[in-house]
């Protein structure tokens, strides 16, 4: 037997979770929400509808119609049957999702009732802020995952929201979860943690747009990984990393690699000031002049003896004494 009901459809409703609308509609194609808004005003009345029907209202065929409850049961809006298929009840698998049945008390999470509390405070102040208090619940579990896979503090992930708000990149949700994670893999848990990277972060930017200059070159991403270790590993700034540079300026395809060869030694010495490095460097040069020059009497006495050994012309040019600042704006200055 079935039950049919007598209401007349201009005095009823049909309906639709918010959780649908803030969710799934950005995700799902036209002809899908306009499916799923069809079957659910048929399951809600359990109307008699049959496959002919719903392709005329959807505006589709029959292959169409299989390609959209594929696209549905992708998400998890239905689930097939022998018969046909079931819409799923979204509340429900958000639930599910956000929350875990407590079978035990855990003693670690005694007294940490404050800090639930700051964290609903503080998912409240981004609703509120940046989302016009319309967040969407995905959202929530997505800020919950940080704190338990980073550890991250609350004003920590405020201050996430409010960098990507600067960027204007609020709109994507893979970006800001990318970000989160280039922070924690810095180090930052705390606020203290996170103000403490930003300045080495806008210290690594600036010495890229000197030495991009110096250089003439673009830094990539690659280059600025380099950079970042230089600053964050071997705490050098700009003066130590010049002298570098003017080396790596001498070869006939300049780039960082041979500039973090050399930093590398020097911080393997422990050389730390520009005084230093220019001491360690005038006597590796000379220890190399007086080899070179020893091999060079040797060779001219053993002549057809044996074959001297070759020097690459990037090895040889790494030895050379630093050009002079006035040198250097010499041979920079236009010619007439």
């Amino acid at each position: 037997m079935k039950l049919e009901s007598n209401q007349n459809p201009i005095f009823t409703d049909t309906s639709v979770p918010d959780i649908f609308i803030s969710e799934y509609l950005p995700l799902l194609s036209p002809q899908a929400v306009k499916f799923y808004l069809y079957v659910a005003y048929i399951a809600s009345g359990k109307k008699n509808v049959n496959e002919a029907d719903i392709q005329s209202r959807t505006g589709t065929d029959k292959e169409g119609v299989q390609v959209i409850l594929t696209e549905l049961a992708s998400y998890g809006l239905i689930s097939f049957t022998e018969k046909g298929f079931t819409i799923e009840d979204v509340k429900e698998m958000q639930i599910k999702k956000m929350y875990r049945p407590v079978t035990s008390v855990d003693p670690s999470a005694i007294g940490k009732g404050k800090l639930r509390n700051e964290k609903e405070r503080m998912m409240a102040d981004i609703s509120k802020t940046f989302f016009s208090g319309l967040m969407s619940p995905s959202w929530y579990y997505e800020i919950e995952s940080w704190f338990e896979r980073y550890r991250f503090e609350p004003q920590v992930v405020y201050a996430l929201f409010n960098e990507c708000k600067r960027r204007k990149k609020l709109d994507s949700k893979a970006y800001i979860s990318k970000v989160a994670a280039n922070w924690a893999s810095h180090g930052v848990i705390t606020y203290e943690d996170l103000n403490k990277y930003s300045a080495t972060y806008d210290k690594v930017k600036l010495l890229s747009g000197k030495i991009g200059r110096k250089l003439r070159k673009s830094i990539t991403e690659y280059d600025e990984e380099i950079i970042s270790k230089w600053v964050e590993k071997m705490g050098y700034d700009f003066e130590i990393i010049e002298i570098a540079l003017r080396k790596t300026s001498k070869l006939a395809h300049p780039n960082l690699r041979y500039s973090d060869k050399l930093l590398e030694e020097w911080f393997s010495h422990g050389l730390k000031t520009a005084e230093s490095i220019n001491e360690y460097e005038e006597k590796k040069a000379a220890k190399y002049a007086r080899t070179r020059t020893s091999k060079s009497r040797s060779t001219a006495d053993n002549v057809g003896n044996f074959n001297q050994r070759q020097y690459t012309e990037d090895y040889l040019e790494m030895m050379i004494d630093d050009i002079t600042p006035e040198t250097e704006e010499a041979e920079n200055e236009p010619s007439d």
